[in-house]
């Protein structure tokens, strides 16, 4: 009896929706009850059956209530041809229908899977506990994303939609929806684990860099509050030209339009600039440009180099003292480094006749060493061939900072020809692989010639005693 009612009522709701598939337009609930000559309140209650298993569509107008047949894709044709993983589960979890490509993920054929509960699934390659735990009763949630541990390969990352569902026979159940989204998270993830490398070393270099995109500042390193001294909130607020000294910004301003002009450019300047304590510090800043596609990023590198520049200032000072010094003794100066004249002082040029330039392009060659002479010629340069020999074996004799000078006297020939006499001393000293030699030298030329007139009389003298 119970069979034959179940029978008489779907007979009934199909009629229902063989009657509006024929009539398009919709059709009322007296409309229906003439057609079909039933009572009214029956056929209200088959078509709020149809409405809640979602078969049929209901149209208000005005008073009037309109139904059609729902337009609806049939559940086997969805499955087959979406590209997501679809599992249809009833109230209990069983699973009602599944799609390919979910069984290729459980690796598993549909007669192991349709009709099972999905707790009792066993799958030989995914763990679906994670899938279980997303969708059970307590924690049931619209979107959420799943992770699956596949066997011998990487994991598998989804977006999963659980979607309510009214079956025909007004059974509810819910369908789960599985997009692979794999390969956007592992690329967010390597992308958010660049950018904390990057922030890592950005953090930890010694120089202050800050990163603009299309004018905007975007970044920001600790070292520039640092170098500055003022927070992140200052620099961001304050007038960048306010830490550079007022007699620096015409220079500043100038070449920062330069670099502006041509963005794309590296560009690099050298200034002071005044913290926010008041002490002068000179940066060096090196601006360097990267386009991708309509975004320019520039990044702004400072590098503090008071230190060097300080540096640089006291050895200045200490070579201005050392050349006052050098320039003012009585005595010629050479300073030969790795076989080349490096420094002559004024002294020397008077004695030898010959510019610094002079001295420097002739170098030992042309001065105390001699090489590839014709045996034919009898001089070259300053020193006579006769003295090289001697010259040679005294400044090899010299050890780097002995404290021992090697010492010689000869004659030699100014540029303009005329000879003189002079005594030289030779010392070295050595500072990392650089070996200088310092030779100095006085023109004694006036004492020799006494010396001669000496003993030239003294010879006379001899002569008339004999």
């Amino acid at each position: 009896m119970f069979t034959a009612m179940m029978q008489d009522y779907q007979q009934e709701l199909g009629a229902i929706r063989e009657l509006l598939k024929k009539n398009q337009n919709g059709m009322s609930v007296t409309d229906i009850s003439k057609a079909l000559k039933k009572n009214k309140n029956t056929i209200g209650r088959y078509l709020d059956i149809l409405l809640i298993s979602g078969q049929v569509d209901m149209r208000t107008y005005g008073m009037a209530k309109v139904y059609t047949l729902s337009q609806r894709v049939p559940l086997s044709a969805m499955l087959s041809y979406s590209k997501e993983l679809i599992m249809v589960l009833d109230d209990e979890f069983r699973i009602i229908d599944v799609n390919a490509n979910f069984l290729t993920l459980l690796h598993l054929s549909r007669e192991e899977a349709v009709g099972k509960n999905i707790s009792f699934l066993q799958s030989p390659e995914v763990d679906v506990h994670e899938l279980l735990d997303s969708i059970s009763k307590e924690k049931k949630k619209a979107e959420t994303t799943v992770t699956f541990l596949v066997k011998g390969k990487e994991e598998r990352i989804f977006h999963q939609k659980c979607i309510p569902t009214v079956f025909d026979d007004g059974g509810k159940g819910i369908t789960l929806v599985l997009e692979d989204v794999t390969e956007r998270i592992l690329a967010e993830r390597e992308i958010r684990e660049s950018e904390e490398r990057f922030r890592m070393m950005a953090e930890n270099i010694r120089d202050g860099l800050i990163i603009f995109e299309n004018g905007k500042t975007v970044y920001a390193n600790r070292r520039i509050a640092e170098i500055t001294g003022y927070s992140f909130k200052e620099l961001w607020t304050m007038n960048t030209l306010s830490i550079i000294p007022q007699e620096c910004r015409d220079e500043v301003t100038r070449r920062i339009r330069d670099i502006e002009s041509h963005p794309e450019s590296p560009g690099d300047l050298k200034m002071w600039i005044i913290r926010k304590d008041g002490e002068k510090r000179f940066v060096y800043i090196r601006i360097n440009a990267v386009r991708r596609g309509s975004i320019l990023y520039n990044f702004v590198v400072f590098t503090d180099i008071t230190e060097l520049k300080n540096q640089e200032a006291k050895v200045r000072e200490s070579e201005q003292r050392f050349r006052m010094m050098a320039e003012n003794i009585q005595d010629g100066l050479i300073i030969v480094e790795n076989d080349k004249v490096v420094y002559t002082n004024h002294r020397i040029n008077k004695i030898s006749g010959y510019s610094d330039e002079e001295m420097m392009t002739m170098g030992l060659h042309g001065t105390i060493i001699v090489e590839n002479v014709s045996g034919g010629m009898a001089d070259a340069g300053l020193i006579p061939l006769s003295e090289k020999t001697k010259i040679e074996e005294i400044i090899k004799s010299v050890e780097p900072d002995s404290g021992v000078p090697g010492e010689f006297r000869i004659w030699i020939r100014r540029k303009d020809g005329i000879p003189r006499f002079i005594h030289g001393k030779v010392t070295a000293a050595r500072q990392g692989s650089v070996t200088s030699t310092y030779i100095t030298i006085a023109d004694i030329t006036d004492f020799a010639e006494r010396e001669n007139a000496l003993r030239q009389r003294i010879d006379a003298l001899q002569d008339l005693l004999r």
